[in-house]
This record gives structure tokens, sequence and C-alpha cells, in this order.
């Protein structure tokens, strides 16, 4: 029996709330999240996403202080779609007076116009994808924007009054070098972003992308090359005052990380509303329909648009908290770990702590396990040798 939000959601203060948009001009080579190139399905989505958030609401008693509406390319909506989306969430979950509110936006579809609207209807924080400013990488990624436009959509964002900004760039594309990268990273700090994020470059099953590398269309970077490339952008961003707090984030100060992809990794409470969105409470897991139509069927008859649910084990829940504790620069809390599980950290992980410790993989430190930059580099290797140590169904 798939368990509701009634039935598990804690009321803790904190709650994510994640909005999934799940249309694309065209869809990028590399990208396996859900997506249609189908915007004049836009109006009847809009429409059963609203009715979704009506049922959900009531049912999450605790307070949800950040929104992140994300695709897809969520700047395909009109700014009044934006609006009448938000004032429904308000309208529906106890969100904080405080709250972050992300947007995800394509540098293409980001007019200053639509902007300053969606900043007037409660949008406080702006994610751009600007992923190169290499016309020819661009294409390569299957983007459908120019580096001009990246330019002035970041112009924008901070002409129209927006000050928490965020900027993404993906790396180690077939043929870039590190001096390629640098030039990528200093366009992108011209404009002082407030947050970037850098995404290493993966040929994720089933995408385009993918079927070109099988069908031998490009040599992907080696490894090592691209894990050098890890190092590039770590020291390059440390070493002009961003605080790498996450394996791809970065942020001028604590003030401006992501406050909401920060519960990912903390294992915070959220709720995903839109199709393929996910839910997670800390022990159960449940995800929607990853078909446009099945989700707004549901809806159209007043039921929850949910595909599949799981229960977490306490040895996944482990394994969750060591993987993704392990990604962030705080690290793992050991006095946090062992009351919730009811282990000896040390005890429990005490030949990959020997072997990762002697590796300059991680430190311990203030009453954490923390990764080094090393340690961030060989996140698979380091987590593997502590999900080793547990037992798994």
């Amino acid at each position: 029996m798939h368990p509701t939000p009634c039935d598990t959601y804690p009321g803790v203060d904190n709650t994510g709330l994640y909005l999934h948009i799940p249309f694309c001009a065209k869809k990028c080579r590399y990208c396996d999240f859900f997506s249609l190139a189908a915007p004049d399905r836009i109006f009847s989505f809009v429409k059963a996403l609203l009715r979704e958030i009506q049922l959900s609401g009531p049912l999450v008693p605790g307070m949800v202080d950040t929104v992140y509406i994300g695709g897809g390319t969520p700047s395909l909506l009109s700014a009044a779609q934006v609006d009448v989306v938000l004032s429904t969430v308000r309208d529906n979950f106890r969100l904080s007076t405080d709250a972050e509110i992300t947007m995800e936006v394509n540098p293409d579809s980001a007019t200053p116009a639509w902007l300053a609207a969606v900043r007037q209807a409660g949008v406080n924080r702006i994610n751009i994808g600007i992923q190169s400013f290499d016309d020819a990488r661009l294409a390569f990624l299957g983007r459908i924007h120019s580096a001009r436009q990246a330019e002035d959509a970041l112009e924008a964002s901070r002409r129209c009054g927006f000050d928490n900004i965020g900027a993404d760039i993906i790396y180690a594309i077939p043929g870039q070098t590190r001096r390629d990268l640098e030039k990528d990273l200093d366009r992108t700090l011209s404009f002082s972003p407030d947050h970037i994020s850098c995404y290493m470059l993966t040929c994720e099953p089933g995408t385009p992308l993918a079927r070109a590398l099988e069908n031998r269309e490009f040599d992907p970077l080696p490894d090592r090359q691209a894990a050098d490339l890890f190092d590039t952008v770590s020291r390059y961003l440390t070493g002009r005052g961003y605080l790498h707090y996450e394996i791809s984030n970065f942020a001028t100060s604590p003030d401006t990380m992501a406050r909401h992809n920060t519960k990912y990794w903390r294992r915070v409470p959220y709720v995903g509303l839109g199709p393929s969105a996910h839910s997670y409470t800390g022990t159960h897991r449940w995800w929607n329909h990853r078909d446009l139509d099945a989700y707004e069927k549901a809806l159209q008859q007043g039921r929850p648009p949910r595909q599949e649910a799981e229960t977490l084990t306490p040895a996944q829940q482990m394994l969750e908290a060591i993987y993704l504790g392990l990604r962030t620069a705080d690290g793992i809390l050991m006095a946090a770990f062992e009351a919730e599980f009811g282990v000896d950290f040390c005890a429990c992980f005490a030949q990959p702590l020997a072997q990762c410790r002697d590796q300059g993989l991680v430190v311990l430190s203030r009453g954490r396990c923390m990764p080094t930059r090393r340690g961030m580099r060989f996140h698979e290797t380091v987590t593997a040798r502590f999900v080793g140590r547990i037992d798994l169904p």
C-alpha cells in the first residue's frame, strides 16, 4: 500500500517543496530528466499542478521554507502562470515569510520583462542554465541558447533586482582543456553570481548523447583528465573566494548556499509535485507518474498522481546518510549518526576510515567525518568503502 503524506510526513518546520515543470523547447542531448517538447500542453498541465498543490498542501503539517521550481524549462511558463502557481502554494501550504523561492531559467526564455514579473510574483532566487560560454560546446550539448544570450540573462537578472543568482556550468565536454574551462569560469565570474554549480558531463543511458557515444560519434574525455578538471574547478573558484560546500556547488557565503538542495544532502523531508517528482520523509519515498497523460488523468479523477513508493530500511537510510553526507564539505556529524542508527561510527567504519584517512580522502575534525577535496574527487570510491560495511538486504 502506498503511504500518503498524511500518514508519513512529520510536522517539521523546514520542509522543502519541489515543483517539476516538464517542458522544454528542445530536449538537451545529455538530459535524462522527464521533459517534453510540447509547449501546447502547458495550460492543461498547470491546471493539473494547481490541483495537486491543493490536494497535497493540507496533508503537510510542517512549515515549508524552500520552494524550487525545476524542470524541464520552468521559464517556458508565463509570468502569470508562475504567479498563480505560487499564489496557490501560499494558499495551501504553510509557507514561511522568508522562504527561499528558486526558479530555474534558460537564457533563451529569460527576458527582462519576464524576470521582473516573476520577481514580483515572489521568486527570490534565479538559477540560470549557462552550461558554457562557447557556442560550439553549447551546440554539442544540444543547448539552443547562445553565449551572448547567457550573458544577457545574467545581466538582466541583476538589473531586475535579484540578489541571489546562481549559474550552472557543465565541464569535461569532449575536447575541453583546462584553459577552456578556466575561460568559462572567468566569464562566469565577471557577472559576480552568488552561487555556481559545476557539473561534470555524464552520458546517462537512453539519452541522445549516450547513443552518440555508442555510435562512436565523439571521444569522451579520459576519466583522469575529467577528474583533473574537477580539481581545476575547485581550486579556481575557492581561490576567488567561493566556498566549495558540496561536490558540484560553490557559494559566495553560507547565506547564498542553495537552501533547497541542501535538504537533499541532509536528508530533510521534501514534497515533490509534478510528473516524475519525488517526495521523501526520512523513512519513506514515493514518486509521481513519469508520464504527463497518467499524471493529468489521476488529478482529473481527484487521485494523487503517485506511481510507486518504498519504505526505506534502516540499512538503506544509513547508506543514504553516508553517500549524501560525504558529498558535502561538512560531512557527517558522527554523534547525530550514532544517535540515529545506534552504532559507534568510528568503530563500525574503522577499516574504511583508516584507509581513507591514510590516503588523504577524509579528515576527522570537530566531531565530523569530512571529505577533503581529493575525497570529493573520488567520492564513489570513498563511499563504496563505507557502504561495504553495511549489511544491506
